[in-house]
């Protein structure tokens, strides 16, 4: 602890001492046993104090390592993030340092939220310790991970630039350079991944190659500077920037990026495996079991995910059947789907009709929400479709946060091949991904007051939360009325299948072996998913981000099951927007940190 440090947790227990002593003026005759002792008093604030000073020093080093905080926090972006093995192994010898500190704060005195906050911590700085053991088996080149970057961050840290001064320009320059330098790190990655005996996948290098090469393709207009963007700058300050451009596109973006092409090319193919999942690799088990850790932040079985998914689907594939009677159809589901698939009602002929659809559901839900909710975002919320050259590796699409650039949040929706994405769940995806979902979780998170700025942005951390929430909040529109014709509530519940879905292929592909032609074929009978959905949602799974889809239906039913429980102990007292002020207060966090959080604060008078 600093000096500094130590002067604020005096003040703080000298304060603390001052309200003690003025509660107690006017009965100083008799002691007044309630009153804390002052040594635990000092030692629960040093405690809290300690805490917070931790988890400020590590969100700065995350910040100052990672060009996405960096725009959350509306810095300009210096340098793409470092994601050489050398890096990790010293974030993971920092965070083991970082651990035995935070282990040296004595958790009893600390208050509720300084307990979240400690178990936040440990639980990053856990995995970081852990991280340079499973470092190999993540693949960053496929669609969900490079084209996330190059779609959307790499856009918007370019595009964050103001140019006043000749060294705006250099650092600029500096930056373009560095997405050289990131994507050689990329390809050093696919370079020491095959030493150890682990190769892309051949159905997702296809994917892969798409990504770059249309990084290729668009980075001069990526990186083109608008002249009212430069005006402040000289005539030969102007030109000296577009020749810097030039030369930097020419001589290290497109090397770098035809190298790892190159590498990924024919050959690479023929030595690449037929099979995906993590299980076929050396060490994989270990790394899609530490990978469920991470995403569900629970401990569970493979196995055992894999039996809950099977009797989910199995649940679910009954409540459909019961609706098809209800709609008097005599036929089977597949027969159901087809006829579905053939109205077109269900189909969108403009990505401009996709963003109405989305917003007519929202204004729908809109007036129910202060039954529901008592806290909510000042941020503005709508949609907005994905970059095209994004599109083709994306099944849907994502939440993009609030930034001091762009305060609105936003679904950025795939609007690419229409015919074949029948819109059967515009409901259910629109509120998990704007509101009341992710837009009322995540940018209410950034705008909470919080006792440090690593607890404003735990939803990056957690999915299980983060995707739990949204599935559970879109659940809402259920109790709400708003789904209440039978193909909307049929559209929920094939919703439902695709999350729970990911439970039996995602461990059927990682951990039980399955070939992805047995999870496609799974998919194709159990889910509404087009062949287009089917052939990206497979690879997502057990290439690009094994064991993350899991959080979905895992998330929605532990927060099922945290609700559940305090209606059961409060009765007719359980109050739903007490609940959701609970869940929604303190950010994102492991579930089993959430459970207890939200006992302790529904206890509360």
């Amino acid at each position: 602890m600093t000096e500094l440090l130590r002067c604020h947790v005096r003040l703080a227990v000298a304060m603390l001492g001052a309200l003690v002593l003025w509660g107690c003026a006017e009965s100083a005759d008799a002691p007044d046993t309630d009153a804390p002792d002052a040594d635990a008093v000092a030692e629960s604030v040093e405690a809290s104090a300690a805490v917070v000073a931790l988890a400020d020093r590590i969100m700065a080093d995350l910040t100052d390592a990672s060009a996405s905080l960096q725009l959350l926090e509306g810095r300009r972006v210096l340098a793409m993030d470092d994601n050489s093995f050398a890096y990790v192994e010293r974030e993971a010898r920092k965070a083991a340092a970082a651990l035995d500190e935070l282990r040296a704060i004595d958790e009893s005195q600390l208050g509720d939220d300084d307990r979240i906050t400690y178990a936040i911590l440990e639980g990053v700085l856990q995995a970081a310790t852990e991280a340079p053991t499973h470092f190999w088996h993540k693949f960053n080149v496929t669609p969900y991970a490079a084209g996330f970057v190059f779609s959307s961050m790499v856009p918007r840290a370019l595009g964050g630039y103001s140019f006043e001064t000749q060294e705006d320009a250099a650092a600029y320059l500096g930056l373009l350079a560095d997405l050289a330098r990131y994507v050689t790190d990329d390809l050093t990655r696919l370079q020491g991944q095959e030493e150890r005996g682990i190769l892309l996948p051949k159905p997702a290098i296809p994917g892969a190659r798409t990504v770059f090469e249309a990084l290729r393709a668009g980075i001069g207009t990526l990186a083109a500077v608008a002249p009212e963007r430069v005006e402040a700058l000289s005539e030969e300050e102007r030109a000296a920037l577009q020749d810097g451009i030039e030369t930097a596109i020419a001589e290290q973006v497109h090397p770098a990026i035809d190298a790892l092409l190159d590498y990924l090319g024919d050959d690479y193919l023929a030595r690449a495996p037929e099979a995906v999942g993590l299980s076929q690799y050396p060490g994989g088990e270990a790394a899609y079991r530490f990978a469920i850790l991470q995403q569900t932040t629970m401990d569970l079985d493979p196995a055992d995910i894999h039996e809950r998914g099977l009797a989910s689907m199995a649940d679910l594939q009954q409540q459909m059947q019961a609706i098809r009677d209800e709609l008097g159809f005599e036929g089977t589901a597949e027969e159901f789907h087809e006829q579905m698939r053939a109205d077109p009602r269900f189909f969108a002929q403009t990505p401009e009709e996709v963003a109405d659809r989305y917003m007519a559901y929202i204004r729908e839900v809109e007036p129910h929400i202060p039954d529901y909710f008592s806290v909510l975002p000042e941020a503005p919320y709508g949609v907005r479709r994905l970059d095209p050259a994004a599109e083709p590796g994306m099944t849907f699409g994502y939440y993009q946060t609030p930034t001091p650039a762009n305060p609105r949040g936003e679904y950025r929706f795939n609007g690419s091949k229409l015919e074949s994405r029948p819109m059967v769940w515009t409901g259910p995806l629109i509120f998990h991904e704007l509101i009341p979902g992710h837009h009322f979780h995540i940018a209410l998170q950034l705008e909470t007051e919080a006792s440090s700025r690593l607890r404003q942005l735990t939803s990056l951390f957690y999915a299980a939360f983060t995707e739990g929430w949204a599935n559970y909040a879109a659940s809402l529109a259920l109790e709400m009325g708003v789904l209440d014709e039978p193909y909307e509530r049929y559209g929920w519940l094939l919703f439902d299948a695709f999350i729970a879905n990911r439970l039996v292929v995602d461990t059927g592909m990682n951990h039980l072996g399955w070939p992805r032609e047995q999870a496609m074929e799974y998919m194709r009978a159990n889910t509404f998913s087009s062949a287009e959905e089917i052939a990206t949602e497979t690879l997502r799974y057990s290439t690009d981000m094994p064991a993350q889809a899991l959080a979905y239906k895992l998330g929605l039913e532990k927060f099922r099951e945290i609700r559940a429980a305090q209606e059961a102990k409060l009765g007719d007292a359980f109050d739903i927007r007490t609940f959701h002020a609970a869940v929604l207060g303190s950010g994102a966090m492991p579930l089993p940190v959430l459970e207890a959080h939200v006992d302790r604060y529904m206890s509360q008078d």
